[in-house]
């Protein structure tokens, strides 16, 4: 139980992090790094890479089925996943319902983070929550694959 409640709080933080930091940014254009980052204020009305712009109602409508699918995974199988698994599950959804906040409160998602040497759209603390949380499910999916034969 007490890992439960600590993933918990790990998703919490993230969307309260996320959501700070895009109220703390809004409209304004930092340098941190002179040519390689920056926080430079974005209105991305699309989804990754601006996927899917100018259709607000399906992206939110595709964001909520996804996260209820993650959330109702999480509920019936979190005695039979390991915790690596449900961390990542954590991630991705706080990133999800971060993103998704904006969506539904702006209109749009604020990405700030400006990476100039990555020649990369700038994206936001969700997001990075999202990747990491996928990368961790593809690293465990992987190893499992190629090292073991048993079920997830």
């Amino acid at each position: 139980m007490k890992n439960k409640k600590t993933t918990i709080l790990l998703g919490i933080l993230i969307i309260i992090l996320d959501q700070i930091t895009k109220i703390l940014l809004v409209k304004k254009n930092i340098t941190i790094i002179p040519r390689i980052l920056n926080f430079t204020y974005t209105e991305n009305i699309g989804l990754a890479f601006g996927i899917g712009a100018n259709n607000i109602l399906m992206i939110i409508i595709v964001n909520i089925v996804i996260l209820g699918i993650i959330i109702k995974f999480l509920k019936e199988r979190t005695a039979q996943i390991n915790c690596s698994i449900i961390v990542s599950l954590i991630l991705v959804l706080a990133g999800g319902i971060s993103n998704l906040i904006d969506r539904i409160a702006r209109g749009f998602v604020v990405d700030f983070i400006d990476v100039n040497i990555l020649n990369f759209p700038n994206f936001n603390i969700a997001d990075i929550s999202i990747t990491i949380g996928i990368m961790i499910l593809l690293i465990i999916l992987i190893k499992k694959s190629l090292f073991t034969k048993e079920d997830i």
